[in-house]
């Protein structure tokens, strides 16, 4: 039973990292969306930080993936 109760506290812990992680994500991508409809070239430091955050994004749903799955076995 312990081991399911920190399971499911690093399931939304998880979750909210990655609420987080996006809503950074989503500010570097309004940025790359509004250089490229103003035809000018992006910031480069926009385009690194959107590739950050999607890479920590993906590490974080695989992790995700990996505890659910944990958890539905426990069931």
């Amino acid at each position: 039973m312990f081991k399911k109760n920190n399971l499911v506290k690093e399931l939304h812990l998880l979750e909210e990292e990655i609420k987080i992680l996006e809503i950074k994500r989503s500010r570097s991508q309004a940025s790359l969306i509004e250089a490229l409809i103003s035809k000018r070239d992006p910031d480069e430091a926009d385009m690194q930080f959107f590739r950050t955050y999607s890479a920590e994004i993906e590490i974080k749903r695989e992790q995700l993936q990996k505890i659910t799955a944990q958890l539905e076995k426990m069931l």
